[in-house]
């Protein structure tokens, strides 16, 4: 199973796996991101041993070379995001993030746009042809960042048959390479 490397960089930040250590740092930079729960459900409050299964999935995975992979981004050995992704996934060399988060102190710097920028030259090095997401339509931030990123194609639409306050609808989006 092609991964990607276990640390890399861009040219500001340092990306690598994380490890159980980081799973105070990974609730610290989702919670700071609570406020988009209205427009994107993911972004609940999750309990502390969520975010450590996710991080020990992603550690036994990288032993069995599966297909799940968290990774922290850090600005001057300081984290201020974290994505996690899986391999292969819905098909054969799509790269597919599961989740992207940016502390919002951090947004508007131009961090998130290089750090795609740097995970695509990575997909693309390890046989990825395209990376795919999945975004909220009330969350028009994300939409518009992940359009400005070359996530143009349309690849599935869900949601609610209804709009109202309380519903929701998603589009997947794709960066081929």
């Amino acid at each position: 199973m092609n991964r990607l490397p276990a640390s890399w960089r861009t040219e500001r930040l340092h990306v690598a796996d994380g490890i159980l250590g980081d799973v105070p740092q990974l609730m610290h930079i989702f919670n700071a991101c609570s406020h988009v729960e209205p427009w994107d459900p993911t972004f609940k409050i999750y309990p502390e041993e969520e975010f450590a299964e996710i991080v020990q999935q992603s550690l036994k995975d990288r032993m069995e070379n599966g297909r799940f992979q968290l990774q922290l981004f850090c600005l001057n050995d300081q984290p201020i995001g974290y994505f996690h992704c899986h391999h292969h996934h819905p098909q054969p060399n799509v790269l597919l993030i599961s989740m992207f988060v940016l502390h919002p102190d951090h947004q508007k710097g131009g961090y998130g746009t290089e750090l795609i920028a740097g995970l695509a030259q990575q997909a693309k090095a390890v046989s990825h042809q395209a990376i795919w997401l999945e975004v909220f339509l009330k969350n028009w931030p994300a939409l518009r960042f992940w359009i400005k990123s070359g996530f143009t194609t349309i690849i599935d639409l869900d949601g609610a048959p209804q709009h109202d306050a309380t519903t929701h609808a998603s589009i997947v989006v794709a960066k081929s390479f």
